[in-house]
């Protein structure tokens, strides 16, 4: 009889679970999402002042940023894909798929270019508005805040979400 009544209190309670596992990932992605938006803010504000924009030039590195911010998010998240694929055919002791690896590892060389590709068209078009100083000015501060925050929490065991560089 306890065994049934127990049985039945699990039944009843594991998708309560689920569901405060999952409104808690929600909470985290929003701390994460916040935190992002305030280190864009002021990356934003800094190159404004270090590159010495004009209101007009910065609007337009804030559209073109969110415009390709999109897209280096989506290629990041199908490198993870691929490189979560590929670990998964490469474990020790496993036999690893020839082909699967094959075709993961030529999807991931793929992707390489196809984000070479998309930085190569954001800054032409940053080369619309700004001057060539500028967008060097600019190519370096990103480098720079992308190591610094790789180095502060690539390596915390933070979730991918938290080492988005949408602001790049």
């Amino acid at each position: 009889m306890r065994f049934r009544h127990l049985l039945t209190l699990t039944i009843l309670f594991a998708p309560l679970a689920t569901l405060v596992a999952q409104g808690q990932a929600r909470e985290r992605d929003q701390r994460a999402d916040s935190l992002r938006d305030r280190i864009e803010e002021r990356f934003a504000t800094r190159v404004q002042e270090e590159l010495g924009l004009t209101n007009d030039q910065a609007a337009k590195l804030r559209v073109t940023g969110q415009t390709y911010g999109k897209r280096r998010r989506e290629l990041r998240e199908r490198a993870h894909q691929l490189r979560e694929a590929l670990s998964q055919q490469l474990q020790p002791g496993v036999a690893a798929n020839a082909d699967s690896v094959t075709r993961l590892t030529d999807a991931l060389v793929e992707l390489k270019l196809t984000s070479a590709q998309a930085a190569r068209e954001e800054m032409r078009e940053y080369a619309k508005y700004l001057t060539p100083v500028q967008r060097a000015r600019l190519l370096v501060m990103r480098e720079r805040m992308f190591h610094h925050v790789k180095g502060a929490h690539g390596h915390r065991g933070m979730g991918r979400r938290h080492r988005d560089r949408s602001w790049m």
